[in-house]
């Protein structure tokens, strides 16, 4: 018999999820009191402008009002990636009227299309704990599984895992999946400096031979690497609010150790590669990069 057919054959996982998560109440009709607040503001100024038309006839008003009528309920009802039509609209608006060269540096005077990005992050200590606007984070970087090749019963074994880790969540965390480019090219050149290390000269060619193909392999394909950061956040920064999120990270690594997630609490300099490439998403991430307020020396010669 094998391991497949002693499994359940059931795909139904009930978990129970945190209270606290961030959802608008609905209250009539399935709408939230913003969309109901929307609506009955539109239909004021809709009842206003039959109002102010009624001596002219009602298709005149009906050729204004139908599409007015429409394109607001579009608007209060549609969702579009995960937000209500408002709200996208809303940051669509900004966004345009933003300038398009923004730079991480205070500005005295910035020329025309040019402005300071407001970035989030004040400073970074020695153990990575990133000092915000308002409160401090903490940054973890998670492995990934291969779902879908798993078993019925692994498959729950990894979600009631995952499961476990949310329940147990005392604090915000915020996961953020993110897709750059990969860059062969330090791997490629690793190999190639060790290669004539290596024991035997097959060895060695065949780790040449690897170098060569990585670079072409670089050079012919468009590829891409994905980084999964989970971030403990406190809405406070003093000491005690320090502890709890460097402590809630590490929670988080014991907990979803158990769903085969690998999970690594990232030291001040990687925390800030992490920062610099969300800045320059062309550019590779620097492996430690110099933190703000240090020295940076050069030894060598001319």
């Amino acid at each position: 018999m094998s391991r497949r057919d002693t499994e359940p054959d059931t795909h139904d996982t009930l978990l129970r999820l945190p209270a606290d998560v961030e959802q608008s109440d609905r209250l009539v009709a399935n709408l939230t009191a913003r969309q109901l607040v929307q609506l009955a503001a539109a239909a004021i100024l809709l009842w206003f402008g039959w109002q102010i038309s009624r001596p002219l006839p009602w298709t005149a008003f009906a050729v204004f009002g139908l599409p007015v009528t429409g394109v607001t309920v579009a608007i209060v009802l549609g969702r579009r990636d995960g937000l209500g039509m408002d709200r996208w609209l809303a940051g669509a608006v900004r966004h345009l009227r933003r300038p398009r060269h923004l730079l991480p540096a205070p500005l005295a005077a910035p020329p025309p299309g040019v402005a300071e990005l407001p970035l989030p992050v004040t400073g970074i200590d020695a153990e990575g704990v990133l000092a915000l606007h308002e409160g401090c984070a903490v940054l973890t970087r998670t492995g990934t599984v291969n779902f879908a090749l798993r078993t019925t019963g692994e498959q729950q074994a990894l979600v009631a895992g995952v499961g476990r880790w949310l329940n147990a969540l005392t604090g915000p965390a915020q996961i953020l999946v993110r897709s750059r480019r990969l860059d062969l090219a330090p791997l490629a050149a690793h190999l190639r400096e060790q290669a004539p290390t290596l024991p035997h000269p097959l060895l060695e060619d065949a780790a040449l031979e690897h170098a060569d193909f990585l670079a072409w392999l670089e050079a012919e394909r468009d590829l891409l690497t994905r980084d999964v950061l989970v971030a403990h956040r406190e809405p406070t920064s003093d000491e005690a609010a320090r502890l709890r999120a460097l402590r809630r990270a590490h929670e988080s690594g014991s907990l979803l150790a158990a769903a085969e997630v690998d999970v690594r609490v990232l030291d001040a300099h990687h925390c800030w590669s992490v920062l610099g490439a969300a800045c320059d998403g062309t550019a590779p991430p620097h492996p430690r990069p110099a933190l703000p307020g240090d020295t940076v020396t050069h030894e060598g010669g001319r």
